[in-house]
Order: C-alpha cells, then sequence, then structure tokens
C-alpha cells in the first residue's frame, strides 16, 4: 500500500498537527515517519482500529543514511521554534518537551546493544538506535490529513515490530502495552499484506521464538505470518 489515502478531519490535537505540520513543511516525511502510539489516531481514521490513546510521547523514526551530511533543515530549531524545550538525558539524547508533550527521534541500530546515539546531521538532531526500526520504514503509508502530509507504518508493520519488541521489554507494563496494541490491531489486519511483509525480513530463531511467544499471548495464529525457519 503505497497510495496516499485522504481526509478532511482534524485527527490530531493542535500542539501535534502544528509538530506534524511544521516536519512535513522541512521535507521530513519524504522518508522518514511517524510511529509509536501517535500513529493510532491515522489507523482508526483510515483502517478502523479504535485505540484510546494514553501517552503524551510523539516518536518519529528517521531514515539514517550514512555518510550524509548536507544539512536540509534544521529540525531542532524548528521544534523549538515551536515552543518546545530541549532536554538532555544523561546518555545525551536530545529529546523536545512541551505542554507535557515529549518529541523522541529513533533510528535503525546497526551495531550493537551498547551503540552510541546516531547523530543525524542532515536534520541536526539525535535519535535513539534501536534494533527492527527498518521494519517499520520500509513498509510505509502517507495520510493527507487536514494541511499537512504525514507518513507511518502500515498497521502490518506496526503489528509485526510490537510482536518483537514487546517480548524484549525489560518493564511489564511496556510489554503489556504493546501486546494491548498489537490485540487492537489483530481483527483489522490484511493478512496477505502482513504474511508479505513477514516474509520479507530476515530473522533470527531467537527473534522468531520472541514472535511466536507474543501471539501465544495474545492468541493470534502464528502461522498466519508464515515465518519460516
Amino acid at each position: 500500500m503505497s497510495e496516499i489515502v485522504k481526509t478532511r478531519k482534524a485527527l490530531f490535537p493542535e500542539p501535534v498537527a502544528e509538530l506534524l505540520r511544521a516536519l512535513d513543511a522541512a521535507g521530513f516525511f519524504e522518508q522518514s515517519m511517524l510511529i509509536g502510539s501517535w500513529a493510532m489516531p491515522l489507523y482508526r481514521e483510515f483502517f478502523e482500529i479504535d485505540y484510546i490513546l494514553r501517552t503524551m510521547d510523539i516518536d518519529f523514526a528517521v531514515r539514517f543514511v550514512p555518510g550524509k551530511k548536507t544539512r536540509q533543515t534544521d529540525l531542532a530549531a524548528t521544534i523549538t521554534n515551536l515552543g518546545y524545550i530541549p532536554v538532555f538525558t544523561q546518555s545525551g539524547l536530545q529529546k523536545f518537551s512541551r505542554e507535557n508533550f515529549a518529541v523522541e527521534f529513533i533510528a535503525q541500530r546497526r551495531g550493537g546493544r551498547d551503540d552510541p546515539l546516531t547523530f543525524i546531521p542532515e536534520w541536526n538532531i539525535t535519535a535513539v538506535p534501536l534494533p527492527f526500526i527498518d521494519v517499520l520504514l520500509d513498509f510505509p503509508f502517507t495520510a493527507q490529513c487536514k494541511g499537512f502530509r504525514v507518513r507511518a507504518p502500515l498497521p502490518e508493520a506496526f503489528f509485526i515490530h510490537k510482536l518483537i519488541t514487546a517480548d524484549r521489554r525489560r518493564g511489564e507494563e511496556k510489554r503489556n502495552k504493546d501486546l494491548e496494541q498489537c490485540s487492537v490491531i489483530a481483527p483489522k489486519l490484511e493478512l496477505t499484506r502482513l504474511r508479505n511483509i513477514a516474509e520479507s525480513l530476515r530473522i533470527s530463531k531467537r527473534t522468531r521464538a520472541a514472535i511466536t511467544s507474543s501471539c501465544q499471548a495474545i492468541g493470534f495464529p502464528p502461522h498466519f505470518l508464515d515465518l519460516q525457519p
């Protein structure tokens, strides 16, 4: 699914819509995307997936191109100009905070678990390197909302990503949240698209076991993904 889906509805509260408009104007959504729970308003509108948001964290996956040094837009400045305050974690990650909203960028991890933060020079931001982000970035759709376009992962890609991450969570609360989101999405999955995405993945036995474990936890038949050994 690569076509643009359209709506005239205001799907996001104005502080979030304002941020998405600014990122769209900067060209951010040409390669990168909105991920996490704030993709759910799009899923509700276009895929009839109803999920109650309970987070103020706004997460974005950045398509990182190694070796690219040309500045496109200073996103740090763009975001702070909207009234967000830069906040640095102990690890050096720069987040942005405004009215209880917290903005964070995430990139595909290329090395081991101890990878340092990823600096994205073309956007002047830092991103947390995490595994399996490419599962989201490689299977997008684009939504034409009221006043802006936003790119997000297809629900089937989001579903597989959450199946993997849930089993890796160290905290029970976050694991349960991942599985809850999977449970809500599961009845609305397009199974051919789900299987095609699953078949495209190169995953280890450990990851395959994680997916199977999460499927069993939510009562979803693992064979629907047709994961090959």
